[in-house]
Parts: structure tokens; sequence; C-alpha cells
């Protein structure tokens, strides 16, 4: 029978209170000089401390796959963390009561800290003395106002724009554009506070590990040797393996695996090993999904993996990655037993049922995986977004369990928001408005200042206004405005989308959806014949079915119909014959997987931040799909 680490720390109480008792007897009963005495006493002290600490460690759910390092570790952080969540908390509840203030302090701290770069003199920070004066005097920009000052700021060039301690150039997404060089500035009071709300909302034994998915993505350098990496990157160094290893299963070669399918696989694997697991991570839930499909399509291959105690040979592994994860992996047939038990119960809510003690899902849902997961795997497990942002700075923090869409506050003493009308968002230098002035029940698009080096930057996505806290605003995320379908300036955004795919699905035969996007008639033309071809939208599905599916020309009419039925301005442009009615082509199966390969391999995008365009920009990616249509 395996050691366990309650056993350890009960054997660890017993010794540690002996040596205690001993050495506190020492010290008051003994005859030696006071400093020895002294000596004896602080001894005693943190021996009892330790005594404490095992016995506290004893009586928690533990990973069992905790090296004693980690384990130390990883208890006294939450612990730190649980001991200041309060007072975290209730100093956010006071900048919520003052946000304008927090601003303009936070405002006045970054011009002070960029008025003498090349950027910070062009537009005169160090004469700008409040809030109102900066919004007068410095524009709205978008990205390409800062690509030059980027791209000399990576090449070395000093005293460009942001001056501050780099911690690496980030890459954007790259899927629904080219990819932009983002400076990176560490923000600890986001982290801070994130790390303590999550806490409050749900807490768990400060031993316990979580599933993490993670694949390595490609890893660049600029002329001047900084590193160029997405937002969710851990490089391979002996304190970023040593932290991984206090917060999840998986040995540090698993995250050097750069491969979709096999990180995920070797993820998954190395999770099933502990049942004590307190979260599941995936930064989408598209990804969520995937990991609990390919545990259900591939679950013999786990079974024996566990049960043989190696990483399975069919995967294409470094060999010396392989050999890592193969000592690092220890033969489990009682688990493998056990977890053939509840598969042969079929998978719906499974992610419970083997990983019993499992708090939520902690993922961003962006398309709306979220009920698949919850109609098969996850079955009641909450899915949590504990924060909302972007390579360019994190934005809000959701303090709230359990809302459906999940909503976030900003905090206001960490960025600069102004929010842009939604009705004026086509204009370029727009009237803004600051959080004390905006509506419940009001659209806006965000530009924000941050400390990486943004201005008042439009970075695209627009928010919904659901309510307040203090004097701050309570948020959804309603959409990007780069994925607007437009052809007459009507602007339909994707939840408009989603929801006639949704109510098209009804009567599209039992089929299920697996995934969408969309483009813009125009994008099949080169404009060579000036502008003359019919004006519609071409939506392409992936579906699935237990039977062949053939949608007929009534049956994909009814996307066109339920757009006409949701958006007036779409519905006025079919009846006057400017828009013709919507396409929808079905393609292969697996084709979005292609998509996204295709994708990756050809842009900056990468696995762990991928996000299936909705909207097709590109006439290559429009191809592409089109090639994938019977």
């Amino acid at each position: 029978m395996a050691v366990t680490w309650k056993f350890r720390c009960l054997v660890w109480v017993m010794l540690s209170g002996f040596v205690t008792a001993y050495a506190a007897n020492y010290c008051w009963a003994s005859d030696g000089s006071w400093t020895v005495k002294a000596a004896a006493g602080i001894f005693a002290g943190l021996c009892g401390l330790s005594t404490m600490i095992a016995l506290h460690i004893s009586t928690q759910r533990c990973s069992e796959t905790h090296t004693l390092a980690t384990l130390l570790v990883k208890y006294l952080f939450f612990q730190i963390i649980d001991l200041t969540a309060p007072s975290v908390y209730s100093n956010m509840q006071k900048i919520w009561k003052r946000p304008r203030k927090e601003h303009e302090s936070f405002l006045l701290k970054l011009l002070a800290r960029d008025a003498k770069t090349e950027y910070g003199m062009r537009h005169g920070f160090s004469d700008i003395k409040s809030l109102q004066e900066f919004r007068e005097k410095h524009p709205l920009t978008k990205y390409e106002h800062y690509r030059d000052y980027f791209t000399r700021l990576a090449d070395g060039e000093k005293n460009v724009c942001v001056a501050a301690t780099l911690e690496r150039f980030g890459t954007s997404s790259g899927t629904t554009g080219k990819g932009k060089l983002i400076p990176m500035v560490t923000s600890s009071y986001y982290h801070k506070a994130g790390n303590a709300v999550s806490r409050l909302l749900y807490p768990s034994d400060s031993v316990q590990k979580m599933v993490f998915l993670y694949s390595k993505p490609a890893e660049k350098f600029t002329k001047s040797g900084a590193r160029i990496a997405p937002v969710l990157f851990f490089p391979d160094s002996t304190a970023s393996n040593f932290l991984m290893s206090t917060v999840q299963n998986m040995p540090p070669s698993g995250f050097q695996i750069s491969s979709d399918f096999e990180a995920t696989y070797v993820s998954m694997l190395f999770g099933l090993t502990d049942k004590n697991i307190c979260q599941f991570f995936g930064a989408f839930t598209s990804q969520v999904y995937r990991a609990m499909k390919m545990l259900e399509d591939e679950q013999e291959m786990f079974l024996e993996d566990l049960t043989l105690g190696r990483v399975n040979p069919k995967l294409q592994l470094d060999e010396g990655i392989r050999r890592s994860l193969d000592a690092a992996l220890t033969a489990d047939p009682a688990r493998a037993d056990e977890l053939r038990r509840e598969f042969a119960k079929g998978f719906v809510g499974i992610m419970r049922r083997i990983w019993p003690f499992v708090a939520h899902v902690l993922s961003v849902d962006i398309s709306g995986y979220i009920k698949k997961l919850d109609a098969r795997y996850t079955k009641g497990v909450p899915l949590y977004t504990s924060g909302y942002g972007c390579t360019e700075g994190f934005i809000g923090v959701n303090t709230w369990k359990d809302k459906t869409p999940q909503q976030y506050t900003f905090l206001p003493n960490d960025m600069l928001i102004e929010l842009i009308p939604e009705h004026l968002s086509s204009e370029e230098n727009p009237e803004t408005l600051l959080m004390d002035e905006v509506e419940v029940g009001k659209r806006y698009e965000i530009a924000m200042t941050t400390i990486s080096g943004f201005y008042r930057y439009r970075m695209g996505d627009v928010v919904e206004v659901v309510d307040f806290i203090e004097s701050c605003p309570v948020f959804t995320v309603a959409y990007r405005t780069g994925e607007l379908l437009n052809l007459r300036s009507e602007k339909i955004n994707k939840l408009v989308v989603n929801k006639a795919i949704q109510e098209s699905l009804e009567g599209w035969d039992g089929a299920t959806l697996v995934e969408w996007t969309c483009a813009e008639s125009p994008l099949l033309h080169d404009d060579k014949n000036g502008g003359a071809y019919d004006m519609y939208y071409l939506l392409f599905v992936e579906l699935e079915s237990d039977k062949e599916i053939r949608l007929s020309a009534d049956q994909m009419s009814m996307f066109d119909k339920s757009l006409r039925k949701q958006h007036e301005f779409y519905e006025q442009y079919r009846k006057v014959g400017t828009i013709c009615e919507a396409r929808v082509a079905v393609v292969r199966p697996g084709s979005f997987n292609k998509l996204k390969d295709h994708i990756i391999a050809t842009s900056t995008a990468n696995y762990n931040q991928f996000k299936m365009p909705r909207k097709l920009r590109t006439k290559a990616l429009l191809d592409f799909l089109q090639g994938c249509v019977d």
C-alpha cells in the first residue's frame, strides 16, 4: 500500500512534537547559560510551528504527487493568500467607490514614468496635470499608432516609449488578423486581486493540484535578444519548472511538448493519476472540450498507460521527453480499474465522477462550448473565468460565483478605462465616458491606458454594462468590433449569428454543432469587375450526426430567416434586396481542426491562445474552408 502524505505528516507531527517538548523542557529546566537556553527556546518554537503545519496539512486533502518542497511551498503560498484575501478584497471595495480619483492617480504616475521617452515628449506628458487634460490632448489610438515605436523598442533602442522593465514581448493570438508585437509589463496588483477573489469564491485545500492544459508555443527573439512569446507561456527554467510542479501533476518535460494532441494527452494522463484534483484549467472552453472528448475517444489508451506506468509509444514525442515522462509516471492498476468502472457508466458527468473534489473549470468561454461541456462531460461543475483581458493587458476581475454569462468589473487603480458609446464606435475620435458616467443596459467600446505603453487604445472589444459595484460598472463582454458582419453598415455581431445557428439546428435533422465561422461575399472576389456581384453572408458549419448530413435548400434558408427575425437592419436590407439570402456550407468532419492547424502554421497564433475566428478576413482562409466542402 502506498504511503500517503497524510501518514507522512502524522509521523512528522509525532517526531516534531517530541523534539519540541524536549527542547522546551531543556529551555526551562536546564542550568545552561542564557544564550544556550535562548537558542533552545527558539528551536522549540520553530519545531512547534513545524508540528502545527504538519498537523494542519494532515487534515487536508492532498495530491500525492507532491515532493516535500512543492508541498510546503504550495501550502505556505496559499496560506498567505487565504490570510490576506479579506483585506485585499476590502481594499478593492474602497477603490470601486472612487474610480475617477484612482484613475487620475494611476494616470499621473504613468505619465511621469514615460515623460522623458520619445513618445512622452512628443505628446507633452510632463505638461499634463489632470485626467481631463490628458483626454483633451491625447487622441484615441489603434495599434498602428504604436507599431513603429514597439518595433524599435524590440530592436533594442532605448528611451522610445516605455520606461519600465519589460518581462518580454507578447504576441496577440493572430487568429483574426496580423499578430501584434506588444511590450509586457507585469501588473502585480491584478494578480493579487485575482488570487484573492478566486480563493474567496472557490476555497479548496491548499495542497490539492489541478489539471493544466498547455502546449508549448513557438518561442522567438527580437534583434536585441528579448523573448517574444504569448501571454500563456512558461520558460524552461528551474524557477518556472518548480512553480508549475507545485500546482499540477505533469513533470516539467511535459511543458516542452509543442504538438496539441500529445500535449493534451500527457496533461490528461498525469491528471488522471490524481483523484484529489481541485481545478481543471484550459485557456478556452474549446480546449477543455477537446481534452474531455480525447479522454472519451482514447480511453483504452489512457487506461493502458496508467496500468503499465508509461506514456503510450504511439505518441510522437522527443525521446528525451518520453524518458522523463516515463520516469515520472508510476504504474497504478488500481486507479486504472477505478477509472474503467466509471468510463463503463458513460461519459455524462464524467469530470466530477473521476475527480470528485474538482471545484470548477477555470477557463474562458467565447464560443459557447460551455453548453456542450455541461451537457456531457462537466454536468454541474461550474465554469469560472477569473478575469477578462488580452495580451495588451488585464482589464477586469470576476468577483461573482456561478454567474452566466461571466461578468467582470474594472480595477481603476491598475488601468485607465474610457468607454465609447456603441453608436459612436464607427467614428475615428468619438467622445468617451468615464466609469461613473455609463448606464446599465448600454454597450460601450473599451479604450484603455495601460502600464505596457498603450494610451487611450481602442482594443476592439464591446462590453455591456449590467450593474454597478459601488461606483464601478459591472459588465459582460458583448463582441469584438473586428468580428462584426457588416456588408451595408448593419453590424451583426457573433451573438446574433450564433443564436441564428442554434435556431436553425432545431430543423437540421438532429445534427449538433461542432464549429462555425462566417465570411462576407466580397472576399470571394478580387474587385476586378468593379464590385458587380451579389452581397451576402456565407456561413461555414461543421456538424455531427448519426447519419449523413445533407441539408436541403429549405433547411439552409432557416439561417437567413432567423437572422432576419433577430436583426432589424438586416431585415430591411433583405427586403429591398441590397443584401441577398445568406448561404450555408457544411464542411467535412475535422475541417475546423485542420483550419486551426493551418492558422497556427501560417500566423503568430498558438494552441494555448487559439480562438476560432468568427469572421474570415482573408481570401486564403476562405479558400481553405471552401476546399473542405463536398
